[in-house]
């Protein structure tokens, strides 16, 4: 269920208890759970808590002070940690990813430097993250050096997953790349898309696992559009109100990717004509939008 869902059927569970939800309740809610099961537990529980501070009201309001002890208690962790904004910075995107079937979005940062020896440019990654991550970066490095004509070696890179975790999985690659990418040229990167999808060193964007899943986690960030590889386009479920725009290669990527610095550039999609007026929208011939599934080892 999305938050909207969430706050619905809080709201619902809250006429038939007789009681009055304070402003905020019902989407501090709709943050730590997408079961319609769990919110009416959780409403319950901060029901109780309200009605022990007060036993005497003949009307019972719920505050939020009331849920967050609930919380506290219960320690609850949300599902969604980070959320989408209509902004731009360079050397951040989101990727996506699945843990026990549940779609989560991944924040990853790079950030570049002169190398301190000429031509003896390192570049680091998060040891956590996982062998098959590490390989990411190192065709990322290949790309980018094949499309921009930077030598890597001129530059001391790091890149991390913010909040560590396993990734489980080559689908992190297209979005290292772009990351490393806007680092070294410094294009600010839109911080309402995603992408998934694993790169080739010849910058092709190859076909990835848990599509609907990853699509439900971005939508629950409040992502509003999604770049996947073009082979995973009959993954797509429909209907999430997003914007699901497949890819090829990691040039047509990054034309949609990027802020631009002035006016808007058009880019193209694998034969669609891609317009940008304060969001992207496409001629519909292949892009589709999408219905997720549920959050949170990535692929």
């Amino acid at each position: 269920m999305t938050p909207p869902d969430i706050q619905e059927i809080i709201r619902q569970a809250a006429v038939k208890l007789g009681v009055q939800l304070a402003d905020g309740v019902t989407e501090l809610i709709a943050d730590y759970t997408i079961e319609g099961r769990k919110a009416t537990n959780i409403l319950a529980d901060a029901y109780g808590v309200a009605l022990y501070r007060n036993p005497q009201a003949k009307q019972v309001q719920l505050t939020l002070e009331d849920l967050k002890e609930v919380i506290q208690l219960g320690r609850l962790t949300p599902n969604v940690i980070t959320r989408a904004s209509h902004t731009a910075e360079v050397g951040k995107i989101f990727g996506l990813g699945v843990s026990n079937f549940w779609g989560s979005v991944l924040e990853i940062e790079a950030v570049a430097f002169p190398a301190r020896e000429k031509g003896q440019g390192k570049i680091r990654f998060n040891e956590t993250a996982g062998s098959m991550a590490k390989d990411s970066v190192f065709n990322a490095a290949s790309v980018v050096r094949r499309l921009t004509g930077e030598d890597m070696g001129e530059y001391d890179i790091h890149v991390n997953v913010i909040g560590g975790g396993l990734i489980d999985g080559p689908s992190a690659g297209l979005a290292i790349l772009l990351a490393i990418t806007s680092s070294i040229t410094n294009k600010p990167i839109w911080q309402d898309v995603a992408v998934t999808g694993e790169v080739s060193i010849r910058g092709t964007v190859k076909a990835v696992g848990g599509i609907p899943e990853k699509i439900y986690g971005a939508k629950q960030a409040e992502i509003r559009r999604v770049l996947v590889p073009q082979d995973n386009i009959l993954d797509v479920p429909a209907g999430s109100g997003m914007e699901i725009i497949p890819v090829s290669t990691a040039e047509k990527a990054m034309a949609l990717i990027f802020a631009p610095a002035e006016k808007p550039a058009l880019g193209k999609s694998d034969g669609e004509t891609l317009h940008f007026n304060g969001h992207l929208e496409a001629d519909s011939c292949r892009t589709r939008t999408c219905e997720g599934l549920p959050r949170p080892k990535q692929r």
